[in-house]
């Protein structure tokens, strides 16, 4: 039972240990630091217009693409997890930024908190299914590599179901 349910605790704890440390990091650091992490990684929380598609798409494009780097990389793929956590870690630190604008309460709890939950868990299985850690006995021939196109897909919906909410979350 515990080899089963170990993978489901490691990645819920990388998620949980992320989303807290960003929320960690953003009240330690200063505000105008917050700003430029967040103009650098994905300027749409800071813009007051609606973003266009390609400023939806080129965070998400940015992450895959490191995310493969990882993935096809001799020694890099045993930290292609980290890719996840750091993703949550921003996710932390936007959602404090968020939350601390009084007026942006319904862009985190529509847009933000569920789209980045989900495309957190999302990166965390795949980077796992993928390349399973050392200590997990799995072998190469037993990775579900159709697990791994059905979430990709799973992503790729998202980003479109993003695209197409983040009009009227943002006249909210």
């Amino acid at each position: 039972m515990l080899t089963r349910s170990f993978p489901i605790f490691y990645l819920l704890g990388l998620l949980v240990i992320g989303y807290l440390g960003g929320l960690w990091l953003y009240s330690k650091m200063p505000f105008d630091q917050v700003e430029r992490v967040i103009h650098w990684i994905d300027p749409r929380l800071l813009s007051e217009n609606i973003p266009s598609g390609f400023d939806s798409i080129l965070p998400q494009l940015v992450t895959i693409l490191l995310f493969l780097l990882f993935a096809t990389h001799l020694i890099l793929k045993y930290a292609i997890l980290l890719i996840g956590t750091m993703r949550a870690v921003f996710w932390g630190i936007c959602s404090g930024f968020l939350i601390a604008q009084e007026t942006e309460f319904w862009a985190y709890a529509l847009w933000w908190f569920p789209f980045q939950l989900i495309y957190c868990s999302l990166l965390l299985l795949i980077g796992f299914l993928l390349v399973p850690p050392p200590s997990y006995n799995q072998s190469k021939q037993a990775r579900s590599f159709k697990g791994i196109g059905v979430l990709s897909l799973i992503y790729i919906v998202l980003i479109g179901l993003e695209l197409f909410v983040l009009p009227y979350i943002h006249g909210l």
